[in-house]
């Protein structure tokens, strides 16, 4: 008997079916120990489903943008706004403009875990359906000075995102406050919409 083989993009559209229905769903690829999503104060909280009142019920009424998730870990929501709006072309070069489908406005786009303490990732080998890309980012202040920093981005196609430390290219703000990172360390996990399957919350314009 020949065994079955699903195409992998009908399984995350399964995937992102499941979620949207409400429905508990995980993130394929999720390391082990560092498994927050559909766990913990996570698992009734779901991208595209819940809104900034969901979250409240879970991690209280000061918690809109960002909060504790627990003592060794912060955590960050991003939801869908107005504003999101997607141009694309065709090929005579007719400009296509997609709005937000307003079910979803209000409704979690990501989720993104840090951590308080150092956890190093040094050690860690991520899988073959991770794929490695290099993010900078660049903070910016009134007097002039700024920041830039270099992470490892590996990214899952589910939307899933472990952010390593890398460097920093040069520091002019020399923030006291500010968390130090150590090569490897991990600065964050985000969990989001995969980009293949979040165009389809979005609606054609006339």
């Amino acid at each position: 008997m020949k065994s079955l083989k699903v195409p992998v993009v009908f399984t995350f559209l399964l995937l992102f079916a499941v979620c949207i229905s409400g429905q508990s769903a995980r993130f394929p690829g999720e390391l082990k120990n560092y498994e927050f999503f559909g766990n913990g104060r996570l698992k009734d909280l779901q991208l595209t489903v819940s809104s900034e009142d969901d979250v409240k019920k879970v991690f209280g009424a000061n918690c809109e943008k960002q909060c504790d998730y627990d003592a060794d870990w912060l955590i960050r929501f991003e939801y869908y706004e107005e504003i999101h709006i997607k141009v694309s072309r065709r090929e005579n070069g007719e400009k296509l403009r997609y709005l937000l489908d307003s079910k979803y406005l209000g409704k979690l786009r990501s989720i993104e875990i840090r951590p308080k303490k150092d956890v190093s990732f040094a050690g860690i080998s991520f899988p073959n359906d991770f794929e490695k890309l290099i993010t900078t980012s660049t903070t910016d202040t009134r007097s002039g000075k700024s920041k830039m920093t270099v992470n490892d981005a590996f990214q899952h196609s589910s939307g899933l995102t472990y952010e390593i430390y890398s460097r920093t290219n040069y520091d002019d703000i020399k923030n006291k406050e500010a968390k130090l990172y150590n090569e490897g360390d991990l600065v964050l996990i985000r969990y989001s919409v995969p980009k293949e399957l979040e165009k389809d919350l979005f609606v054609l314009q006339n």
